[in-house]
């Protein structure tokens, strides 16, 4: 059983590096690249938490394999953004997609229904 305490402090200063940006502010790279740090450990961490939930209760969630491989390609699919990069929509959207997988997985992970 691996432990997830270090991705948790890694998670808490990446939270802490993040600031608000509202519409007509200029996004930076460190804005989403923070952000794609954060969902890269996120995931790390919630493939421990699976692996450990699929030993102790000898079965799968179909939908929380689905979402952690759902997740995995859709951040292969992203890179670093570097001054000056376009940062798209959809760049935005791959992020948001991400985190909503993993908030569905730890739901189930913990017994409760998904909204």
């Amino acid at each position: 059983m691996r432990l997830i305490g270090s991705h948790l402090e890694e998670l808490r200063k990446l939270l802490d590096e993040m600031s608000y940006v509202r519409e007509g502010d200029m996004v930076l790279a460190q804005h989403t690249n923070t952000v794609l740090k954060f969902c890269s450990i996120a995931l790390d961490a919630l493939k421990i938490l699976y692996e450990d939930y699929k030993v102790k209760h000898d079965r799968e969630i179909d939908i929380v394999s689905f979402c952690i491989q759902l997740s995995e390609s859709r951040l292969k699919a992203m890179t670093e953004v570097k001054h000056g990069d376009v940062v798209a929509t959809r760049d935005h959207n791959v992020l948001i997609d991400v985190l909503k997988a993993i908030q569905v997985c730890l739901l189930l992970i913990g017994g409760r229904p998904y909204p």
